[in-house]
């Protein structure tokens, strides 16, 4: 082969091997339109951003309803992940007992937790808003009883956890509430 021959279709090669990666890297994180009206409501809208904008479900909804699916089912996926955690944390001989105590409460509290956000779920597909916010509601009072279990102790193990989870739930909650004032119109 000619050196531009050989040029070309090493450059062609190259192009065809990063550029698929490339558009497939932009495709998630990308904040669109309909996540950008969703998160403009909510109380924390940066953690609305990223989270609903790295969710690769988020970025082809038509309508703030389904972007309120995609945002419990992140609350209900971290309410999940932290179950995971607690489990492990609370057999961590190195902790005191009532550290061990408050991580099984908190075991507990997210199970329920999670619970209710697949209830919500289930609330919001059939447009029963008022059950949804009192299933959101009843899962961040978990997350508050799990919290409470620590008062007194010197560390709280799952403060930072708990203040995610009841930010991400206030967001799907708000979110929520936007589709069905939007619907509504």
């Amino acid at each position: 082969m000619k050196p531009i021959a050989t040029f070309f279709f090493v450059f062609t090669l190259c192009l065809l091997i990063v550029l698929p990666q490339e558009i497939a890297a932009n495709q998630e994180g990308v904040v669109t339109e309909q996540i950008q009206q969703a998160c403009e409501h909510t109380a924390h809208k940066p953690l609305c951003l990223s989270t609903l904008s790295s969710d690769p479900n988020s970025q082809q909804a038509t309508n703030l309803t389904i972007l309120a699916q995609v945002a419990l089912s992140i609350a209900s996926q971290n309410a999940s992940d932290i179950t995971d955690l607690v489990k492990t944390l609370v057999n961590d001989q190195s902790l005191e007992p009532r550290v061990q105590q408050a991580l099984a409460d908190c075991l507990d509290h997210y199970l329920d937790a999670a619970e209710q956000l697949d209830d919500s779920l289930a609330a919001l597909t059939v447009g029963a808003h008022e059950d949804l916010k009192t299933w959101v509601h009843v899962a961040i009072g978990d997350a508050d009883l799990c919290d409470a279990g620590f008062k007194g102790l010197k560390e709280n193990v799952m403060f930072h956890k708990n203040k995610v989870f009841h930010q991400l739930c206030q967001n799907a909650l708000a979110i929520a509430e936007v589709s069905v004032s939007a619907a509504g119109k």
